[in-house]
């Protein structure tokens, strides 16, 4: 059992993705027509897995290098983890966040720095990976676990710090 997660779950996590477009910005109410920008296809609830090469979240815009958790969508509960990964090809001032509503069923514990775990074993529905609860991040692996909620824009201080 994961500290604070019963099987069956459903949680509001953070989800950080890469924005093609302005969605959200001041004027740019409406969602992109872009088949590629991940942001308004993920508010529109299109998780083909395979249709970005298999990368949702987190892993896709941190690092240089693929793994095989890169083949599911990764949220987590700390919306200042999340920060960390969000983009905007456009330059804009406004950080785009989304939270989440996430079934995560039964997630299979392991450890932070394991990049290499692929899918959950037998009778787990997804992977979390954490230090402490505050650092947890799940990997989920069914499109339809996920549905956005809410698109929350922020501007960050110029230090950069939040």
């Amino acid at each position: 059992m994961v500290h604070g997660v019963e099987p069956g779950n459903q949680q509001r996590l953070w989800y950080a993705t890469t924005r093609e477009c302005g969605v959200g910005d001041p004027g740019h109410e409406s969602l992109c027509s872009s088949t590629t920008c991940p942001m308004c296809n993920h508010i529109r609830c299109r998780f083909d897995i395979g249709h970005y090469g298999g990368r949702y979240g987190r892993l896709a815009q941190a690092f240089f290098f693929i793994t095989r958790a890169d083949l599911g969508i990764q949220v987590s509960p700390a919306s200042s983890k999340s920060h960390l990964y969000s983009r905007s090809l456009i330059g804009s001032q406004w950080t785009a966040l989304l939270l989440d509503s996430v079934v995560v069923g039964n997630p299979q514990a392991v450890a932070a720095d394991d990049f290499e775990s692929s899918i959950p074993s037998s009778g787990f529905d997804s992977i979390v990976r954490s230090e402490s609860t505050t650092e947890q991040e799940f990997i989920l692996y069914h499109s339809d676990a996920v549905r956005p909620l809410y698109l929350v824009l922020y501007q960050v201080p110029a230090s950069g710090s939040i």
